[in-house]
């Protein structure tokens, strides 16, 4: 039989103020959770502030500005690269398209700013010093930006220095001559026999000028005078005496230069050797023939239609006048468009009277040998039809006479009215 052995375990109770009852634990669970809250950043344990109201802030409307559009313009075009080249004044000219503000700049200094007219045209008067001279036009706006620029043009500008002439070896024949000599290129020089004016010329890159002329009968006193931007004589040649003889002793004797006629038919005479045939002409339009008498006169009545003309005679055959052309008035005068204040397409112009006899016209924009097509008469009348074109020293145009020939001329002999 087995026997069973019961162990009595004995509890001893701890007093009520230490043990933990189950409302000890939940009142530590709430302790901790409240101290972990008020380690947590930016917890402050000052007492809230009290909320703000909320102001809703107004955005501002955008408004669309629209940006400026550049506007394309052509380049100017200077011009007035091939007139007498010496310090001093000197007047820049060119084309633009009408409207524009044109700032000239020398040497890359700016020296003013000109407006092209409604014609295309613009001018700047300025003042070159002896040297080197760099030219560039360039189109501004208001603001003084540059929207285009024309090519630079490279100048020599000389001291006005004496030209001189080539004095014949022998006696000259009276009529048309060639009289030639030098001076410093792009130098204007002006010949005169006595006080007579035989007319203007351009030395030329080689340093040498011509002018083709018409002497009188008898001796007389050759001067060549070298002239400044203004067209002022300054250093002259010493006088040449020279003694001429001969010719043909063709002269215009009516009209007269500043005659008014009236519209239709006019006797236009004068004298010359006999039996020689003579052609009549308006600039390089013949407008009939005479031939000389046995009493050494000649006479012709010819039409002659309204505006201005430029009368001359040649021996028949030829293509060299015989007398310094006479401006004649027939009725009234052409009028010319109020644009037409310069040398511009579609716009008449005439061979000035300040130069020589003729002017040559060529076959293309440059000087050769053999591009001449014809010898113009001084006063003759055109119309231009395109340009311009720099070559050689000279602006170029190419033109349509009163005659009906077309090819270029140097603008610089060139005048927009008669003269």
């Amino acid at each position: 039989m087995q026997q069973t052995t019961t162990t009595t375990t004995t509890v001893t109770e701890l007093p009520d103020e230490r043990r933990w009852q189950g409302r000890d634990w939940v009142k530590l669970a709430i302790s901790g959770a409240l101290a972990l809250a008020l380690l947590r950043p930016g917890v402050s344990t000052q007492p809230a502030a009290p909320a703000q109201p909320v102001v809703a802030t107004p955005i501002p409307a955008v408004v669309s500005t629209s940006v400026p559009t550049m506007v394309a313009v052509a380049a100017p075009v200077i011009t007035s690269t091939r007139e007498a080249i010496v310090a001093g004044p000197y007047t820049v000219r060119g084309t633009g398209e009408p409207g524009t503000t044109v700032e000239v700049l020398v040497n890359g200094a700016p020296v003013g700013t000109a407006v092209v007219g409604a014609d295309g045209n613009w001018s700047l008067d300025t003042e070159l010093a002896a040297g080197t001279a760099e030219l560039q036009a360039r189109a501004i706006d208001a603001s003084g930006q540059v929207l285009a620029a024309s090519d630079p043009v490279l100048l020599n500008v000389g001291e006005l220095a004496a030209p001189t002439f080539d004095a014949p070896a022998g006696d000259l024949e009276s009529g048309p001559v060639t009289l030639t000599g030098t001076g410093v290129p792009g130098t204007r020089v002006r010949v005169r026999s006595g006080d007579t004016n035989l007319g203007t010329a351009v030395v030329g890159p080689d340093g040498r000028w011509e002018l083709e002329t018409i002497l009188a009968p008898g001796r007389q006193s050759i001067i060549v005078e070298a002239l400044d931007a203004n067209g002022n004589p300054g250093a002259a040649s010493a006088p040449t005496e020279v003694n001429v003889t001969g010719g043909l002793g063709v002269t215009l004797d009516a009209p007269t230069e500043g005659t008014v006629l009236q519209p239709g038919v006019n006797v236009i005479s004068g004298k010359g050797q006999p039996g020689i045939v003579l052609e009549i002409l308006n600039g390089d339009r013949v407008l009939g023939e005479a031939t000389v008498g046995n009493d050494g006169t000649w006479r012709a009545e010819l039409p002659l239609d309204q505006g201005t003309a430029a009368i001359s005679v040649r021996v028949k055959g030829t293509d060299q006048i015989l007398n310094r052309p006479v401006r004649v008035t027939i009725g009234e005068a052409a009028q010319i468009p109020s644009t037409c204040t310069g040398v511009a397409i579609g716009c008449p112009a005439w061979v000035t009277r300040a130069g020589g006899l003729n002017l040559r016209m060529r076959s293309t924009p440059a000087i050769t040998p053999d591009n001449i097509i014809a010898r113009l008469p001084i006063g003759t009348e055109m119309m231009v039809e395109e340009g311009p074109q720099s070559a050689d020293g000279f602006t170029w145009w190419r033109v349509t006479t009163v005659g009906g020939q077309q090819g270029w001329v140097a603008g610089e002999n060139l005048v927009p009215q008669p003269d």
